[in-house]
């Protein structure tokens, strides 16, 4: 765990850095703590609050990531961005922030235990994405989620576990009650395919969301629009169906509260990056016995992996510009 617990330091001071960088502009916040380690240590859970009062409170924009341990590329990546958008003097710096016109609501490490554990799930053995308690509809065995026991992959838990309620807290806090606004949050995994995907709900059922062709016609302006023409576009449960993802729960929550309102037209829209990692196994195929191989990128082009994604990052970002109307009369 020493190693782990290195690495999760290493994190938090380039958090450190990049609140230091962004002056005024960057909070960082404790938003919670994680399951209790064997030893009886919990880990905090941090949160970063970028832009002024008025862009957190008017556009939000949410970003997360290390909901699995071993998944620590979508860490990287994060942290990346984030140095990119923050500085003046970076070509990607986005002054939208300091106007007042975007904010951004970001948990760089969900799950600080497992990544100082190297495990997937969190110290309590629970699989955090397979633990808001929804059943699916014809999940694939096992890795769809099990009840079984906590010493095997993808447990489930018996109950939402801390690390699931500060996310909780903090989508609900921070994003259900804005009016008026597209209120995008982006999950950032690793590991699965060959190719990137940007899902949206459903994980659980094939049934539509009901925002699909809201999230159909952001998907054609990232291809169309902004050129991001390498990426899967469609919900998750076209790659496969899972028990218990949060986004879920939080999406159907959100749709609970204010389907029936007729005078609410935000739209909460969570979406999951899934960096497919597996492509570069015919190159170096020892990754298959490796803890972490297959959710990271081989190492002689792990520098260009970490900043392939600035560009798509900035523009879901953007997307905290736009208002309900402007998508849904281009419909």
């Amino acid at each position: 765990m020493l190693r782990g617990i290195k690495r999760l330091n290493r994190y938090e001071k380039r958090l450190l850095r990049i609140a230091k960088l962004g002056g005024k502009l960057v909070k960082i916040n404790q938003a919670g703590f994680s399951r209790r380690t064997d030893e009886g240590f919990r880990f905090p859970i941090y949160s970063l609050e970028i832009g002024t009062k008025e862009g957190l409170e008017k556009h939000p924009v949410g970003i997360t990531a290390g909901v699995h341990g071993l998944e620590t590329i979508g860490i990287q990546i994060l942290i990346d961005f984030l140095e990119y958008i923050i500085s003046p003097k970076s070509t990607g710096y986005l002054p939208e922030l300091k106007k007042g016109k975007l904010g951004l609501v970001i948990i760089p490490i969900v799950n600080p235990g497992g990544v100082a554990a190297k495990t997937r799930s969190n110290p309590g053995g629970v699989d955090l994405m397979r633990n808001s308690g929804i059943d699916a509809e014809k999940p694939l065995p096992f890795f769809g989620g099990q009840k079984f026991s906590n010493k095997l992959p993808y447990f489930r838990g018996h109950g939402l576990e801390p690390e699931s309620r500060t996310l909780s807290r903090t989508v609900f806090e921070r994003f259900f009650h804005v009016q008026d606004s597209i209120l995008p949050v982006l999950d950032l995994h690793s590991g699965f395919g060959t190719v990137d995907n940007v899902w949206w709900p459903y994980a659980y059922t094939h049934r539509p969301c009901t925002d699909t062709a809201l999230y159909e016609k952001i998907a054609s302006h990232f291809k169309d629009h902004c050129g991001h023409i390498n990426f899967a576009y469609g919900p998750q449960s076209a790659s496969y169906t899972t028990h218990g993802d949060l986004w879920d729960k939080f999406y159907d929550h959100y749709q609970e509260l204010y389907s029936e309102q007729e005078s609410w037209s935000s739209r909460f829209l969570p979406l999951t990056l899934e960096v497919g990692t597996w492509s570069d196994i015919k190159e170096e195929p020892m990754k298959l016995f490796s803890k972490k191989g297959i959710f990271r990128p081989a190492e002689h082009n792990k520098s260009e992996v970490l900043t392939r994604y600035r560009g798509f990052l900035r523009d879901f970002v953007r997307l905290g510009l736009t208002k309900p109307k402007d998508w849904i009369e281009a419909q």
